[in-house]
């Protein structure tokens, strides 16, 4: 079942990303912000743990556990050590394939949202909410066309530039609908902030291959990328 709701997701990506180029001039607060984000592309996480549970008709559902933890580089691109765990995070025997399959799929899916926000797309700025007790700048960026709809929200502390919270929310006719909510730390190594959590869900939508995940990612102890 997992191989099959990949290979969906790998089809999903395919359709999504040729629609997320429409320029607009962008907010002065959304240009320190993405500028921000640029730069926190250039550190990863040194712990990622990550529940998966998945769910077909007449089929009992499953749940999986992934922990990534780094242990090298390769052209200045991270190396993880990857592995099936229990609940408690404790690694099981035999299980590593699964495990990459599952945490390749998850990185696919960050590399689809940072192309989204990467690229000249449409931001609106609207009006400001009250999250976690403080007065946000919010944008949102979509893409809406030819049975596909892509859709963020971005919460953004209006003092630092960093991102609080992004909601992405996405729609493929006859694909998928899938959802997700990640949420950021608090300034911290040079004054970045960085994904803490984030959490989701997929409806797979492909005739035979209909499937259900729900999805929970968390990300600890970042460092910065080697230079050339």
């Amino acid at each position: 079942m997992i191989k099959q709701i990949k290979t969906s997701l790998f089809l999903l990506s395919l359709v999504i990303l040729p629609a997320a180029y429409a320029w607009t001039e962008a907010d002065p607060l959304w240009n320190k912000t993405m500028s921000q984000y640029k730069q926190t592309n250039q550190w990863v996480p040194k712990d990622m743990r990550t529940q998966l549970d998945a769910e077909r008709k007449d089929q009992p559902s499953k749940t999986a556990y992934i922990k990534s933890t780094l242990n090298g580089w390769e052209k200045q691109e991270p190396k993880y050590t990857i592995a099936a765990t229990d609940s408690n995070w404790q690694i099981l025997p035999e299980q590593k394939k699964s495990a990459e399959g599952i945490n390749k799929m998850l990185t696919g899916l960050d590399e689809l949202k940072s192309s989204l926000l990467e690229g000249e797309v449409k931001v609106k700025r609207l009006a400001n909410e009250n999250l976690d007790g403080k007065n946000l700048a919010v944008f949102q960026l979509s893409d809406d066309g030819a049975g596909k709809k892509v859709s963020i929200k971005v919460w953004v502390h209006p003092d630092t530039a960093c991102m609080v919270k992004m909601d992405t929310s996405m729609h493929v006719a006859f694909y998928a609908d899938a959802d997700f909510s990640t949420r950021y730390t608090e300034p911290g190594k040079e004054g970045l902030c960085f994904r803490g959590q984030m959490q989701g869900n997929i409806d797979i939508q492909i005739p035979f291959k209909k499937a259900k995940m729900s999805i929970k990612q968390n990300h600890a102890d970042w460092t910065p990328k080697p230079v050339n």
